[in-house]
């Protein structure tokens, strides 16, 4: 049982990417730790330490100058957007145009009252350019040139990278946040109703599946027939968005091992990855399949991150991500089946583990 909740941990490093570390902010200083090495070498006996401190400080508000320039061109067409993204406040459009920090005009001002002809030598090529590159590097490393707050939400507009977060958060606001902590007492009447079929605690939880491909299918039979449908659990009714007893349904399979023998379990797809496998065949949509790969990724992150902080629903549900390409090598006709009953058997040792 620890072999497969190992096996099944590690699929899922495999496929899901993590967060971003500070690997490139690591490299960055030792590329900084070097350019000062090498300037050190190259300049040492020839020219003071002031020269080249100085130099560098010239550097450095040459391209914040740069970056002001930069962002005062974003300011103009962030003031075309007044009123339609920041209220009509033109401070909240200047902070949005501009990232620049107080040390750019600092250092520009100490340059000026701490200038000397003397500071200002001709260094050589090799010098100069290191400088400029170490000038720069200090910028990234403390994060004063960074992208400007319009500049992001540009991106995120042209290449829509906010899709998954609302499609994950649309579905636990508008679906698990009700189903969720009503499933224990659909759960019991079934039982009652059916002979304990949901006895054991590992199948008595909704088990989402997420396909990284997004192919829905209406029966799961469709794509695997070991899964078979079994009964419906009884359904929720609520008053919803002005439709009186709005009616949540769960189903309930059968899965066949590879042994022949049955599991019940409640299972079904998270429904908004149809919509991305939708945006993919819209063209005005401009998302491409590698942008609908990278959406469903974030999508289950970002869902599994808000189940987690959900900390009343906990043990009421499964998210299920796999790999369903046809590509893929590990890829057979019994693959839904195989995906969920690792997952219903790690469950089971966790609740052993706990006992």
């Amino acid at each position: 049982m620890a072999s497969i909740r190992n096996t099944l941990a590690t699929q899922n490093r495999q496929i899901i990417p993590e967060r971003r570390g500070k690997r490139a902010t690591k490299m960055a200083c030792v590329l900084a730790i070097g350019s000062i090495l090498f300037v050190w070498i190259l300049g040492k006996g020839k020219y003071s330490g002031a020269q080249l401190i100085y130099r560098m400080a010239i550097n450095f508000a040459i391209s914040q100058g740069c970056c002001l320039v930069t962002c005062a061109c974003e300011l103009t067409e962030e003031i075309k957007h007044l009123h339609t993204r920041y209220n009509g406040h033109y401070w909240r459009a200047l902070k949005a145009s501009f990232n620049l920090s107080c040390a750019a005009f600092v250092t520009a001002i100490l340059c000026y009252v701490f200038y000397e002809p003397k500071l200002m030598a001709s260094l050589p090529l090799t010098i100069d350019i290191t400088l400029t590159l170490l000038s720069w590097l200090f910028c990234w490393i403390l994060g004063i040139q960074g992208p400007t707050p319009a500049t992001i939400s540009e991106i995120t507009e042209i290449k829509q990278l906010n899709v998954a977060h609302g499609l994950a958060w649309s579905y636990y606001v508008g679906y698990l946040q009700f189903v969720l902590p009503a499933l224990k007492e659909s759960i019991q009447k079934f039982n009652e109703e059916n002979h304990n079929l949901l006895k054991f605690p590992e199948t008595c939880r909704l088990h989402i599946l997420i396909p990284l491909s997004c192919r829905l299918y209406g029966d799961l039979k469709d794509v695997d027939e070991n899964i078979t449908f079994l009964k419906e659990i009884p359904p929720l009714y609520i008053d919803r968005a002005g439709i009186k007893g709005r009616v949540f349904k769960n189903n309930v399979y059968r899965i066949l091992d590879e042994d022949g023998r049955p599991y019940n379990c409640i299972v079904e797809y998270a429904t908004p990855l149809a919509s991305l496998l939708k945006m993919t065949d819209i063209p005005s949509a401009a998302f491409s399949a590698d942008d609908r790969l990278q959406q469903t990724k974030l999508f289950y992150r970002t869902l599994k991150d808000i189940l987690e902080n959900a900390h009343e629903l906990q043990n009421t549900y499964r998210l299920i991500v796999y790999e369903d390409f046809p590509e893929t090598k590990d890829h057979s006709r019994h693959l839904l089946s195989q995906e969920i009953l690792k997952h219903i058997r790690q469950q089971h040792s966790e609740e052993y583990s706990m006992l």
